[in-house]
């Protein structure tokens, strides 16, 4: 691994830590995990052990007191780490311990910034207090099932007003002045993160998501980011943002036991 990819990895680990204390998490560090718990927004994106980057293999007594620290809090044991960043052999300490992998993305870094054409009926900016009930209905429709907080009114609320604490930006597509498309920024530590990236069902196949994405990394860098990440799950997704100069670094899993 290069010094230039490795000094990228670093910064994005520390953003992560910062971004869900901005979020309300309480940080615990039981190496080589960092634990995140938030009983204010109860779910697992929130709720989830981290690994401390180039650390150490725990030992499978270790595992089980983390697994154990989440069942005390009435959530299901959940494990989110970087592949290239993690103990050599931990996927496998963690199914032998009973996890299973649940989800898999890829970590993009944009080195190239490209700002496609906005055409004439296309607007983008910030959205406003008018725009949450069709923002929501959106990510709602995008992610019914891996962020389906959004479908719940009293967690929405929630993670609204979180997000406006942490001074997230939500950024839009307007297309003949109707809320097309939206996406979450968050610039910290020198770090922007896109996350939320959703398109209506009715606006798909019209290159918004690159757009928005393109907008959301010119915006980061505005607000002094020197790093724009996000982070994808499809290989369509992919070839979205790899057209405005996001380029694939490492892999993120996550690793559960509902047992």
């Amino acid at each position: 691994m290069d010094a230039s990819l490795r000094n990228n990895l670093d910064s994005y680990e520390t953003y992560l830590v910062e971004h869900n204390r901005s979020m309300g998490c309480l940080v615990t560090i039981r190496h080589p995990f960092v634990l995140f718990t938030n009983d204010e927004i109860a779910v697992p994106w929130y709720n989830y052990a981290g690994v401390v980057p180039w650390s150490e293999m725990p030992g499978r007594e270790c595992i089980e007191e983390v697994m154990a620290h989440y069942r005390a809090r009435g959530y299901s044991p959940h494990f989110t780490f970087t592949i290239e960043t993690a103990p050599e052999g931990l996927a496998e300490v963690l199914q032998s311990a009973g996890c299973a992998l649940e989800s898999h993305k890829y970590v993009m870094f944009q080195y190239e910034p490209v700002d496609p054409p906005v055409p004439a009926d296309v607007r983008l900016g910030k959205t406003g207090p008018e725009d949450m009930p069709a923002a929501g209905r959106i990510l709602g429709v995008s992610f019914e099932s891996g962020e389906s907080a959004w479908q719940d009114p009293t967690v929405r609320i929630r993670l609204v007003a979180r997000m406006r604490a942490a001074r997230m930006h939500q950024l839009g597509v307007w297309v003949d002045g109707q809320l097309a498309a939206a996406a979450h920024l968050h610039t910290g530590v020198g770090v922007g993160h896109i996350t939320g990236v959703a398109t209506a069902p009715g606006f798909r196949g019209r290159g918004l998501a690159g757009l928005l994405t393109a907008y959301a990394a010119r915006f980061a860098r505005e607000e002094g980011a020197t790093l724009v990440a996000l982070e994808v799950a499809t290989p369509d997704a992919e070839r979205v943002y790899t057209r405005i100069g996001f380029r694939r670094a490492v892999e993120r899993v996550e690793y559960s036991n509902s047992s």
